[in-house]
């Protein structure tokens, strides 16, 4: 439900700050802040595997688990791709998932939640009664029929 409230709630935010600071910057001052930030977010995605290569490198050499920079290179590239995206809240938001702390900080948050989540406060009990059939007296392979030869 969240996810089609921000779906609806982003470009209503966009117009609105176009509205606000568009008289102030001017229409080439918008449409050069939306061009670089694009041409920003593009130089970022196209640099981003070699970063996580290394750093999935560097974190295999320490014997470390390559979570955190595959995490971490996930967020960079979304923020890449939010920087892509014109707007002024969009890039904002991409640069500050640019921000190494915040994104420690972020991700710190979602495994948090996640942690909280999965784990169960009181154990489920269901309770209930069965009872123990004997076997029947032939065996299994008696109770299948065979199946039939065709010519």
């Amino acid at each position: 439900m969240w996810i089609l409230v921000a779906i609806l709630a982003v470009p209503i935010i966009e117009i609105a700050l176009f509205v606000q600071f568009g008289p102030q910057i001017g229409v080439l001052g918008t449409l050069g802040e939306v061009a670089l930030t694009a041409l920003l977010g593009v130089v970022l995605m196209r640099r981003e595997p070699q970063r996580n290569a290394t750093d999935l490198r560097a974190a295999l050499a320490r014997e470390q688990s390559p979570a955190s920079p595959l995490a971490h290179s996930a967020l960079r590239m979304f923020g890449a791709v939010l920087l892509v995206l014109p707007g002024f809240f969009t890039d904002a938001l991409g640069l500050l998932l640019l921000v190494p702390p915040l994104r420690t900080l972020l991700l710190t948050q979602i495994v948090t939640h996640l942690h909280t989540s999965q784990v169960r406060t009181k154990a489920t009990i269901i309770e209930g009664e069965y009872e123990r059939h004997p076997p029947e007296s032939a065996p299994l392979n008696d109770r299948i029929p065979a199946p039939e030869k065709r010519d």
